[in-house]
């Protein structure tokens, strides 16, 4: 009798705990995907909203709109960048000689606050690159980025990017390797 009853109580106890699990209904659970969604969205809305306006080169001008002035960009070997003023300061050398830039989605993905992006960059390098003349040299490289993004902006940023095949589409893998 006592096992009986011991049973039992774990049965109920299992039951209760099941319940409890299964309070949410089906139209609160289709309610709270259709907010992650929207949000998933939203956020990609303001990643691409970015990409437009960085291939467009109205950097001063337009990027406040997508990135807040305390962003900190994260790039490859733990260089960071922190502040909208610097990221344009330093794109503006870094992109300033690259002509007709296109990036090209290849896959995204967006959860929570994080969007992440690969993507293949493509442009014309007019001028001279580390004391080299190599004007009307195409380049096509991937990179990786994920953004975090807070009340419509992004505010935090990791960027992964082909660095060696660039270097070599401007002649320059003597130097770099």
């Amino acid at each position: 009798m006592k096992k009986t009853c011991q049973w039992i109580g774990w049965i109920l106890m299992g039951a209760v705990l099941l319940l409890g699990a299964c309070a949410s209904t089906p139209d609160e659970e289709m309610a709270a995907l259709k907010t992650q969604a929207d949000q998933a969205a939203q956020n990609k809305g303001v990643y691409h909203h970015f990409i437009e306006l960085f291939e467009q080169g109205n950097w001063d001008e337009d990027l406040p709109k997508v990135i807040c002035q305390d962003c900190v960009l994260h790039y490859p070997g733990g260089e960071n960048v922190v502040g909208l003023p610097a990221m344009i300061e330093g794109w503006a050398t870094f992109f300033g000689p690259f002509k007709d830039m296109n990036v090209t989605p290849l896959a995204e993905m967006s959860e929570g606050d994080l969007v992440i992006e690969f993507f293949t960059f493509e442009a014309n390098y007019e001028g001279e690159f580390m004391g080299r003349q190599v004007t009307g040299l195409p380049i096509k490289y991937n990179q990786v980025e994920m953004v975090r993004i807070a009340d419509g902006k992004i505010v935090e940023w990791w960027v992964e990017e082909d660095r060696l095949t660039m270097m070599e589409q401007l002649g320059m893998e003597a130097v770099w390797k």
